[in-house]
């Protein structure tokens, strides 16, 4: 199924999908990582064939990312290396990543990330500076790691300083020369800290004024020159708040139009010209409306078909020309919508 993009309102059921676009532009969901060659992460370990694994009903279109994910979270995406990484937080705290190349159309299998993450959430990343930087949420504080495809390794995990009061999993993503990341902190605030190359400095936690009402974890783009906050709300709606660099500040929250029914976290892409929103419903499918610039208006709200037994937020990547979903199924597996 290919999405069209014209701002007539869609009213039936989308079947489940990826799609193939022209010229397309990534922006920030919770994130991934690792190089073709130069693998972040230890041995594949726990490397089964999807077929062997018995699983529940699944729409048309989905398909299990092959391999043994022990998946505890919702998954990230991003790609670094030339390959589409996926990550998700494995058993015992750690982080899990698996890494799909599209021209030997093959993933490497699960392994580990190395180091104690001590996780207590769903992983982030984003690319910064050449490093690919990978984040966590651990005891309300957030802990990094940062891979190099130059040298092969990972640096290892540390906590960024400062009082977080997280409770979600974590955002990030690039604008303006900085790394900005993301957290719900205490009363349904939403917290934010940046980071400069050069001065390879933190510029500590403060928190996006207004009445939020985040009831997830926040996800972050960049779109029209601007970055995109989104948050689901506590009616089940999706609020949004937009930074723009030139006045420095914060446009307020407000509600995305329409009916989300979200029942997760949002995830955010950029594509076809326009910013895309897609949710978790509690019927296990998966919403989605887009904004485009030129219009300045949203869509309404749609539905795809999703896996069966979706138990996580939705993530989504553009590699290889396809918008590739991604959510967690109830079996600890994770599984993808494409063509």
């Amino acid at each position: 199924m290919r999405l069209t993009l014209s701002m007539t309102p869609v009213r039936r059921r989308l079947p489940a999908f990826a799609l193939g676009l022209g010229a397309v532009t990534l922006l920030a969901t919770p994130a991934a990582a690792v190089p073709a060659g130069g693998h972040p992460a230890g041995p594949a370990t726990g490397v089964a064939s999807a077929t062997a694994r018995p699983q529940a009903v699944r729409a048309a279109g989905w398909t299990p990312v092959p391999g043994t994910a022990q998946a505890r979270s919702a998954p990230a995406t991003a790609t670094y290396g030339g390959e589409l990484h996926v990550f998700v937080q494995g058993p015992d705290g750690q982080v899990r990543v698996n890494r799909y190349d599209t021209n030997p159309d093959s993933w490497s299998g699960w392994s580990t990330v190395p180091g104690d993450a001590a996780a207590s959430s769903a992983p982030a990343a984003a690319v910064y500076g050449g490093e690919l930087h990978l984040f966590v949420q651990s005891d309300q504080k957030v802990r990094t790691n940062r891979y190099a495809l130059d040298t092969g390794t990972w640096s290892g995990w540390s906590t960024i300083g400062g009082t977080t009061s997280a409770s979600s999993a974590p955002s990030a993503t690039v604008y303006g020369g900085q790394l900005h990341l993301f957290v719900r902190g205490a009363n349904g605030k939403v917290r934010t800290n940046r980071y400069t190359l050069d001065t390879a400095a933190w510029s500590g936690w403060a928190t996006l004024a207004g009445p939020t009402g985040a009831n997830s974890a926040p996800s972050a783009a960049i779109y029209g020159g601007d970055l995109h906050v989104f948050v689901r709300g506590t009616n089940g709606n999706v609020r949004t708040n937009r930074y723009t660099l030139s006045t420095g500040a914060w446009s307020g929250w407000s509600d995305v139009p329409g009916t989300a029914r979200a029942a997760s976290a949002p995830a955010a892409l950029v594509y076809g010209g326009g910013l895309h929103v897609f949710v978790r419903t509690g019927g296990d499918d998966v919403r989605t409306a887009w904004y485009l610039q030129d219009s300045g208006a949203w869509t309404t709200w749609s539905t795809v078909d999703g896996p069966g037994q979706t138990i996580s937020a939705p993530a989504g990547s553009v590699y290889g020309g396809l918008v590739r979903l991604f959510v967690r199924g109830d079996d600890g597996e994770v599984y993808q919508g494409q063509p």
